[in-house]
């Protein structure tokens, strides 16, 4: 039998090169939006948890993305250049915050759930917002 090792990657370099898999996390996010308190379809505890985990992972690794990509635009760009990296980096910093404070166990899981698809959400638009602000680079025929 083979056991995993636990790694202990504070510079969080092990997952820089993991490919983020933004449909997936976005059909996700909107299913857990729909849920409503006290529906009788509503999944397990357990379950809710273990998807408010998920998001909350996606998130770390969806702002680490926002915030290289945004530091990659030029500092002397245009207003728009100037405006997307400033509002990717108000996005970070609200993410930031919201991660930081860890979720009490046991202590409405659906509201956790949902908390956190609303960031992968909000970092999805800073993402798209800083990537439709980046020069486009020119390739020579």
């Amino acid at each position: 039998m083979t056991y995993g090792s636990i790694v202990h990657d504070p510079t969080s370099s092990l997952d820089a090169d993991i490919p983020l898999d933004r449909s997936l996390h976005e059909q996700l996010a909107a299913t857990v939006l729909s849920w409503t308190p006290g529906d009788d379809s509503l999944p397990p505890t357990a379950d809710i948890e273990q998807v408010a985990l998920r998001l909350t992972g996606y998130a770390n690794l969806l702002v680490r993305e926002v915030q290289s990509t945004a530091m990659a635009l030029p500092r002397d760009g245009q207003a728009s250049t100037v405006a997307a990296r400033t509002l990717a980096h108000i996005a970070i910093g609200e993410a930031i915050r919201r991660l930081s404070v860890p979720p009490v166990p046991g202590r409405h899981p659906l509201r956790v759930a949902q908390s956190q698809a609303r960031l992968v959400r909000a970092l999805h638009v800073a993402l798209d917002r800083v990537l439709a602000a980046a020069p486009v680079s020119v390739t020579s025929p």
